[in-house]
């Protein structure tokens, strides 16, 4: 069975919605979205994609490593750190007066 509904159904037999898991986790409910969905890759990396399986889990009761022994994170792509260029300059003290 795959992540997405294994989690969706705890959810559900819990009477929760994707509102209240939010509110548990401070998940945007996009991400939850796409959990549910097994769209791992609409999730901002592979620590993310982790980090929401974890909180999402044992938000609705369920071991968070076993969840984790079904998922495979090498299909999702990593996400590229962005180089910020910096620029080095020279502050001229200024002589107070």
């Amino acid at each position: 069975m795959q992540i997405g509904v294994i989690l969706r159904e705890a959810r559900e037999e819990q009477g929760l919605t994707l509102d209240h898991i939010q509110d548990i986790t401070k998940i945007q409910k996009r991400y939850l979205v796409a959990i549910e969905h097994d769209d791992f890759h609409a999730l901002p990396g592979r620590f993310y994609a982790r980090a929401f399986i974890k909180e999402y889990a044992q938000a609705v009761g369920l071991d968070a490593d076993v969840i984790l022994e079904n998922f495979d994170e090498e299909t999702i792509e990593q996400e590229e750190e962005e180089t910020v260029p910096y620029t080095r300059f020279d502050r001229n003290k200024q002589s107070s007066s």
